[in-house]
Formats: structure tokens, C-alpha cells, sequence
């Protein structure tokens, strides 16, 4: 294979390996930044590596005057916005370092305010938490802070409670920070309350970050979740409803993946009963039922492979085994998503990159019998057979892609690469007959 086709394979797998998650996913959280001279450079980095990392979240740089400003003396940041132009947020990070001159700005200090009003999560970092304070949020809550400002942070906010040797504190809206490299905990929390911990552990591990110990914060669990504890989820439907005015909805995906996993050691019939109302009202993901597959083992009743060991088989190259279980799994288990276009797309791709050609051409193929509707699915099995030769079978894919776009409910950015991708492959391909 010529070096040329595959660097525009390994592209294209990049790029297929987010379709399905793009268009499947809903508008990303919009997450701001808070910079300002002397900023602690961990204390903003770290978060913007969580949250650039994780799918769902679209962070940038916001300061007090949208001009390039210097941290800890020797890099230097240009925000995208200041203040005043500032887009809606879902996310505002408040980092530490040096914070005294900021608390000294009204202006700011009433932006911050204001801005609490309508942002779902406002966290600190470090000395962040006194930009907080001075906006009167956390007064009545329970907060911690960088261990060399835990005492004037206290005498600043009389009517908090201030917690020493934590990672952080979560509120609900309010989440605050230990120093420096706790940003990345509090970050990492938040993902695992919108997303699931999973999602969490799976960012952390792309930044080899081993430090994460959820335990290690303080979650001070909303009424709803803690009722769902002690009364089961159709009793906290009762007696809790979503506020239309609410900074933050009842309950987040996440939160409700992570308390099912939880209760499925002590209460597996109300842990698979979350994941069955999960898949009903969110829709149904391989990691759901994976859940509740393992609840029901729990129970001592059957359940299919897990989502995790298919995909590791799969990879391996066993795609005759993975398509006669997957037939299996849907004559026993009707309903059951065992994996989705996505999982088997990369799994063409994992196999091709470990010189399993045609493993990779026979996955991929497979995923257009699952998913014939899919323009994506078939310019990954165009890009297969034509780094295999197959190239009039690669040209007949390639106007399936083609044809199959105009109805895709991909974005126009996905389209247009798509297309853009099938046309100079198919005029390379009659080109060379």
C-alpha cells in the first residue's frame, strides 16, 4: 500500500471514529475559562485538557479584558473573550493563583453574579474560590480551597464551612477545588455527573492521569438522587418534579448511570430498574445495557455478553464469531444493543492497523448489512477495499456513500467532508482503470 493511502486512511479514521458520536450527540456544554494576570497555569490547563478532551464539552478562554495577559511571569494567553462579550455559558471555571486584584474588581465581581443566575455548574480552582466568595456563592454552602488559603478563605465567608485535606466540594451549582492539580478532579467530576464515570475514567486514562479518586471529594447529593436511595426511583418521581426556572435540570444523564452502578451490589432490582427507565427515556446505548445486564446477574438471571468482551473479540479478528453472536443475542434478547455503528466501524479500522485486512474488509462489510443507511459506513468500506485493491468494489461503495448522503442526518460539515473524501476517491479510482 502506497504511503499516501495510508495517511489519508488513518485521517479518515480519526474523522469516522467521531460521525456516529456527532451526530448522535446532543449541543455541547459550553464551558468558560476564567484567566487573568498571574493565573495559576495548571489551575486553568488542567481543566481545558478535561473538558478539550471529553466529547460534549466545548471550552474556551474568557478574562476580564480580551487581551493577551502573562501567567506566572513567563507564558502568555490571549483569552477569545473578555466580560463583555462573553457567550452563554454551562460551565465557568474560576482558576487560582494571583486572584487578589480580581477580587478587587467590581465589575467582575457582579459578572460573576449575574452569571451564576443562568451557568448549571460554577467551579473554582484553588484561590478561585475567593472570586466566588466575593460574589456572595458560597455563603451557607460547604467549599474548600488551595490548603495555604483555607483560613482567610474562611474569615472571608463566615457563613460557609470550609473543608481542609479535600479534593473538592460539590454543592450541586457550586463546585470548588482543592489547588493547582485538583482542577483536573473537580473537571473530571463534572464530566462524571453529566456523562457517567465512565466517561471520566476514560478521559483520565488519555491523560494518564492516575491520581482521580472520586471518593476523595465531598458530593453533597441532591434531594432527588438521595431519595431514589432511600425510596426507589418511582417514589422520588413523585415528590420531585424539574423546576422550569432551575439552573440545573432534576438530574443528569450521568449522575443517574453512576447511582444505578452503584446500588447494583446493594439493590440490583432497583439498579436494573434505572437502567430500564434510562434506556426509555434517553434512548438505548451498549453501556446501559451492559448495566443492566449486570444487575440482572446480580439477581441470578440470565444476561447477554457484555458490550466491553464483544468488542475485545471483535477486534481480535473474530468477526465470524462476533456476527453469529450478535444473531444470537437478537433472536433471545429482541431489544438488546449489544453495539452500535461506531463500535464496529473502528473495529474495521483497529483490525486494518493490525495488518488484519481482510478481517477489516469483512467487519466493515458487516457494518453496512447492520447499517445500510449509513453514507459513513460505506466510505469506510470504499477507503477498505480500495487500501485492499479492490478498487471496482471500492468505486461501487463510494457511490453508495454519495448516494446515501443527501439523506443523512449528519451536520454540513460531515457532509461536506464526506463528499468531498468519495469524490477524489472514486475520480482516483476511474482514473485508474
Amino acid at each position: 500500500m502506497k504511503r499516501s493511502i495510508e495517511i489519508t486512511l488513518l485521517f479518515l479514521f480519526l474523522l469516522n471514529g467521531l460521525a456516529v458520536s456527532a451526530q448522535q450527540a446532543e449541543k455541547p456544554l459550553s464551558v468558560g475559562i476564567f484567566i487573568y494576570p498571574g493565573v495559576e497555569i495548571l489551575d486553568f490547563s488542567g481543566p481545558s485538557e478535561v473538558f478539550g478532551s471529553t466529547q460534549g464539552f466545548k471550552p474556551f478562554l474568557v478574562a476580564f479584558k480580551k487581551e493577551p495577559l502573562v501567567s506566572q511571569r513567563f507564558i502568555t494567553v490571549t483569552p477569545q473573550y473578555s466580560i463583555e462579550d462573553c457567550p452563554p455559558t454551562d460551565v465557568l471555571v474560576f482558576p487560582g493563583g494571583n486572584t487578589g486584584p480580581m477580587m478587587d474588581e467590581p465589575e467582575l465581581i457582579e459578572w460573576i453574579r449575574e452569571r451564576a443566575k443562568t451557568t448549571q455548574f460554577m467551579v473554582s480552582v484553588c484561590t478561585g474560590a475567593g472570586l466566588l466568595s466575593k460574589a456572595g456563592l458560597l455563603d451557607g454552602k460547604e467549599a474548600t480551597t488551595f490548603h495555604g488559603f483555607i483560613n482567610n478563605l474562611q474569615k472571608m465567608t463566615p457563613k460557609a464551612t470550609i473543608h481542609a485535606g479535600t479534593r473538592f466540594v460539590d454543592n450541586g451549582q457550586v463546585i470548588t477545588t482543592a489547588g493547582v492539580s485538583a482542577g483536573i478532579d473537580g473537571a473530571l467530576h463534572v464530566v462524571s455527573r453529566v456523562k457517567g464515570e465512565d466517561v471520566a475514567r476514560a478521559t483520565a486514562r488519555y491523560m494518564e492521569y492516575d491520581k482521580w479518586r472520586p471518593g476523595e471529594g465531598k458530593v453533597i447529593e441532591s434531594g432527588f438522587l438521595a431519595d431514589i436511595r432511600k425510596a426507589g426511583l418511582e417514589q422520588a418521581l413523585k415528590n420531585h418534579t424539574a423546576s422550569e426556572n432551575g439552573i440545573q435540570p432534576l438530574y443528569y444523564q450521568g449522575e443517574m448511570i453512576n447511582l444505578a452502578a452503584d446500588l447494583a451490589g446493594s439493590d440490583p432490582a432497583e439498579s436494573a430498574n434505572l437502567y430500564q427507565w434510562l434506556i426509555k427515556k434517553e434512548g438505548p446505548t451498549p453501556a446501559f445495557y451492559d448495566g443492566l445486564g449486570a444487575a440482572w446477574k446480580k439477581m441470578g438471571k440470565k444476561a447477554p455478553i457484555d458490550h466491553k468482551t464483544f468488542l475485545e473479540k471483535l477486534n481480535a479478528g473474530e468477526v465470524d464469531w462476533a456476527k453469529r453472536t450478535a444473531a444470537e443475542v437478537a433472536k433471545a434478547y429482541p431489544d438488546w444493543m449489544l453495539y452500535n455503528e461506531e463500535d464496529i466501524n473502528q473495529a474495521g479500522y483497529n483490525l486494518y492497523y493490525a495488518e488484519k485486512q481482510q478481517d477489516a474488509v469483512a467487519a466493515l462489510k458487516w457494518n453496512t448489512e447492520l447499517f445500510p443507511e449509513s453514507a459513513n459506513a460505506w466510505d469506510s468500506l470504499s477507503e477498505a477495499y480500495e487500501a485492499t485493491g479492490q478498487n471496482e468494489l471500492a468505486i461501487k461503495a463510494g457511490e453508495k456513500c454519495l448516494a446515501k448522503l443527501p439523506q443523512s442526518a449528519y451536520d454540513e460539515n460531515r457532509k461536506a467532508n464526506l463528499t468531498k473524501a468519495s469524490k477524489e476517491r472514486l475520480e482516483r479510482l476511474k482514473g485508474g482503470r
